[in-house]
């Protein structure tokens, strides 16, 4: 009866072994460190135990200390949880205040924006200076309403407070360039509606005159609304233009390569 052959394990270098360790935890490694990056980002003043604490997990991953390809995922999991929870609790007061100082920012420049204008009898495009900015006014209305909206319930995912203030001034803004374009077509003819085309014989409305005014006509408010949708409409296209930029970004790049 023969003897079973066996078979002699083969010996592998260290330096090899750390190589192919190494490669398993390269993707654990890189995502914990994008982890770090984002705590670093949020500046917070009692993040460095945090810090430590991801740092510990990428020497573990080095060392061998954990099973990447087994516990990589679930670990990566609750380091997400916890960083997200850190950065949103310790957050949250900068993500109100920052975009609501935005805001009251650009509204003082408005109001005296408006008072500027109110004394000027120029005209834009044949129209009224006036109505021209009455109507950008309320477009940036309408997207202060949706920033104010996404302020308050913390929907911004911004943690730098330079960011989540120039929210407050820009997006708006960019509402504002939306009302500009919806008065352009409409002024252009490219779409029309009775009520907002005719700015002359439409009848006033009563209400809205002062003391010795004459109101505005029914079809320059119907036009505000309008503008103001516009503006609302801006929280919902800033993202998603955003998320285009980047895809096609993204495919530049890759062809390059």
């Amino acid at each position: 009866m023969t003897e079973p052959v066996r078979f002699e394990a083969e010996e592998v270098t260290p330096k090899e072994s750390g190589r192919g360790m190494m490669s398993e935890a390269g993707p654990f490694i890189a995502s914990v460190e994008r982890l770090m990056i984002r705590v670093r980002s949020a500046k917070l003043k009692d993040h460095s135990q945090m810090i430590e604490n991801l740092q510990a997990w990428i020497d573990r991953a080095m060392n061998g200390g954990i099973d990447v390809l087994r516990d990589g995922d679930q670990i990566l999991n609750t380091l997400n949880a916890n960083v997200d929870e850190m950065i949103q609790s310790r957050t949250m007061l900068r993500r109100i205040v920052f975009p609501m100082a935005g805001l009251t920012l650009l509204a003082g420049a408005l109001a005296a924006l408006t008072v500027t204008v109110s004394g000027l009898e120029a005209l834009f495009l044949s129209t009224p200076l006036e109505i021209v900015f009455a109507a950008v006014i309320f477009g940036i209305a309408g997207s202060s309403f949706a920033v104010l909206l996404r302020t308050v319930t913390m929907q911004f995912e911004y943690t730098e407070k330079v960011a989540l203030f120039m929210v407050g001034i820009a997006r708006p803004l960019v509402g504002g360039v939306l009302a500009l374009a919806v008065f352009a077509l409409f002024g252009a003819g490219i779409i029309s509606l009775p009520l907002v085309s005719d700015q002359e014989t439409t009848t006033r409305v009563a209400f809205l005159a002062g003391m010795g005014g004459s109101g505005i006509f029914a079809g320059q408010l119907a036009l505000f609304a309008f503008a103001f949708a516009a503006g609302i409409a801006e929280s919902y296209l800033t993202p998603r233009v955003s998320q285009g930029v980047a895809r096609v970004a993204d495919r530049i790049s890759s062809a390059t390569r």
